[in-house]
């Protein structure tokens, strides 16, 4: 089988999968749905309600398409049966991905900034489930690249996701929990590259989701703006993620230490001086 032949498949799928979500948030862009109410409960002291709309349940469709379809995509990787990390790792990236693109949707104001999104969101989605499949397994073609790029990828959809998180200003009730599903999943996918047990990887991913929500917690008291401490969240991230995957490895030596260490307080300065 040639080349081009071998990666037919993987484009004949990706094609379906984008074209079935892009289709779908097309679709809840005609249609409204009606909005419903749960329980306006007082919990601690204050009012908690769920609300759920068109607009939740589009990024619920959405985001259960990309994950089923990279899902599958995956399972057609000629090195399938190697199993070097548990498969559902790599569907975190793309997920989030989704999830982003549909949360960007949502807030679009005019046909044009919709549209716009939603070419900019197929985009997107399309590349990272791409480099989803090439950097599945170290044998891959091309997968130092697809790694490296999935790994910016990571934290730039943890600086997003937590600037929508914290602007949203919810009650901690729900923006905790939000965070730390966020950056417990974001350290799975950076950790698991690594090539350690997944009991390994959810163990010191659930640490740093916890430190790095414990952050956010202590940056709620803190008069900066969302984007600064989206900025620091994603800086803990990854000092925190860093310094595990390097012990995992067990390449842990002063000199990482030094290095980590003088990187994030470069990036710590920097942002306190420009304050965005």
């Amino acid at each position: 089988m040639s080349r081009g032949e071998s990666q037919n498949p993987e484009r004949e799928r990706l094609s379906v999968i984008l074209a079935a979500t892009l289709a779908s948030a097309t679709l809840f862009r005609f249609v409204e749905l009606p909005t419903l109410a749960w329980g306006a409960r007082c919990i601690l002291g204050s009012p908690l309600q769920v609300i759920f709309g068109g607009d939740w349940l589009l990024t619920l469709l959405m985001v259960g398409l990309v994950a089923t379809g990279t899902f599958s995509l995956i399972q057609s990787h000629p090195l399938h049966e190697s199993q070097e990390r548990l498969l559902i790792f790599s569907l975190i990236t793309p997920t989030l991905g989704t999830l982003l693109a549909s949360l960007l949707l949502i807030r679009a104001t005019s046909w044009p900034v919709w549209l716009v999104t939603l070419l900019i969101g197929g985009v997107l989605i399309g590349l990272l489930m791409h480099l989803s499949y090439r950097a599945f397994s170290p044998d891959s073609p091309g997968y130092t690249s697809a790694r490296t790029v999935l790994n910016i990828a990571d934290y730039l959809l943890g600086f997003a996701l937590a600037s929508i998180i914290l602007r949203a200003q919810e009650r901690a009730l729900i923006t905790g929990p939000a965070m730390l599903a966020l950056m417990g999943l974001l350290a799975c996918d950076l950790l698991s590259a690594s090539g350690v047990r997944w009991t390994k990887v959810l163990l010191f991913s659930g640490i740093i989701a916890l430190l790095v929500s414990e952050l956010a917690w202590v940056l709620g008291y803190w008069p900066v703006s969302t984007w600064t401490a989206a900025t620091m969240l994603t800086l803990a991230l990854y000092l925190l993620s860093g310094l595990s995957y390097q012990y995992l490895l067990g390449q842990m030596t002063r000199r990482v230490l030094w290095e980590f260490g003088v990187v994030a307080m470069i990036m710590f300065v920097l942002v306190l001086w420009i304050r965005p």
